[in-house]
């Protein structure tokens, strides 16, 4: 399917739009690379921007879209609809400016000072997605109004249109064909490192971007979790678990996580228990999800997890996909008290359920995570990366 990118950046624009109104910002400067190709499907050293605040796009809820972008880069907004006008960033960081670094933060909170009250006039509120001290320092002493744009950008996001499902849909056909490609080459003696650079290799040649994580370990690195992949020599008989976290085709976030023993040992009773736990409560957790579930009934009904396994729990059982981890996330239940917020889940949601277990002083664990769209009728997988059914 042939995804049409004018309707889907339209879209998104239009939901960024309504969700900076419903939030009483009237512009809003966004600085993470995500919320930036959110609003106008504009793409550009993504992984540096993130750590480098050397791009940016102004957004009013009316009025034009203005992107700041890094010098020399601005024919990249030239066809993009979205855009109307291109201007070079303006950067303040230390490395750049040294101890020029506060006259750069003025000039560049004078600009976006001057864009705000000619677009929206001497009252607006600004909302920004990341803020950096120097010009926030600036935007306070010129008495601006501010207000945090990560709220309605996350809201905006977690809501797909059809083209999104279908972009999405594709780029995590990509992500399981990597998945395949990666498993066809593995045998014991091979690193852990090689079967990495495999999933990114297909994902590049097919499309891909990126790759968000390091997490694909084997036997004692999988438990607990977040061991990164290494140089470790995967051994005949060991568990292999992976989290895929793929930036694919289109900057989908392709977030697929599968676990298999390696080489041509059946698995053990053990492993066998630890997988078909981590399935158990993976399908569990998917048949509850339905529009209108609230996040606490959710977890409420959410599976119980064995004693042994709590310690080393994942650190959610729920979140958004789209361009990445996003809104919403769903804790465990004893987390609850510290970090769940309230709301409920809605059609046109894209999330991945998660599972992990993993026995405190365990060899192994297992983890399994499978992304799903949220309909009236329930949710549908996302993908149709294959589980371990011989080992349940």
């Amino acid at each position: 399917m042939e995804i049409d990118q004018v309707k889907m950046r339209g879209y998104r624009l239009e939901r960024t739009r309504k969700l900076l109104q419903e939030f009483n910002i009237d512009a809003a400067v966004l600085f993470d690379p995500l919320n930036l190709r959110y609003a106008t499907g504009c793409r550009n050293m993504q992984v540096w921007t993130s750590h480098h605040l050397a791009r940016y796009v102004f957004v009013p809820v009316e009025g034009p879209v203005v992107l700041f972008d890094y010098g020399g880069a601005l024919h990249l907004s030239d066809d993009l609809e979205t855009i109307d006008e291109a201007r070079p960033a303006k950067s303040w960081d230390y490395f750049g400016s040294g101890h020029r670094a506060e006259e750069h933060a003025e000039k560049w909170a004078l600009e976006i000072i001057d864009l705000l009250h000619q677009t929206c006039g001497p009252n607006a509120t600004l909302g920004i997605d990341r803020a950096d001290l120097l010009p926030l320092l600036v935007l306070q002493k010129h008495n601006i109004k501010l207000a945090d744009a990560k709220a309605p950008m996350e809201h905006a996001r977690s809501i797909k249109s059809a083209e999104e499902i279908a972009s999405i849909r594709q780029s995590m056909q990509v992500c399981t064909d990597a998945i395949s490609f990666m498993r066809n080459k593995t045998e014991p003696g091979v690193t852990e490192n090689y079967l990495l650079s495999l999933m990114n290799q297909y994902n590049i040649e097919h499309g891909g971007e990126y790759q968000e994580t390091r997490l694909l370990s084997s036997g004692h690195h999988t438990n607990p979790w977040f061991t990164e992949s290494s140089d470790k020599i995967i051994e005949n008989g060991e568990m292999l678990v992976f989290d895929s976290d793929l930036i694919g085709p289109d900057g989908v976030f392709c977030d697929q996580t599968r676990a298999f023993v390696v080489g041509d040992k059946k698995p053990t009773d053990d492993q066998r228990q630890l997988y078909a736990h981590a399935h158990e409560q993976l399908i569990h957790n998917m048949e509850l999800l339905k529009p209108g579930l609230s996040y606490q009934e959710f977890s409420e009904k959410s599976w119980k997890m064995h004693d042994i396994y709590v310690p080393n729990r994942y650190a959610e059982q729920i979140h958004g996909i789209g361009f990445g981890v996003e809104y919403p996330v769903i804790y465990y239940p004893e987390d609850h008290a510290t970090w769940q917020y309230s709301g409920h889940f809605e059609e046109g949601m894209c999330v991945c359920v998660e599972s992990y277990v993993g026995p405190v002083g365990g060899p192994e664990g297992v983890k399994l995570e499978q992304p799903v769209l949220i309909t009236k009728n329930g949710a549908v997988p996302l993908t149709n990366c294959e589980f371990e059914e011989d080992y349940l």
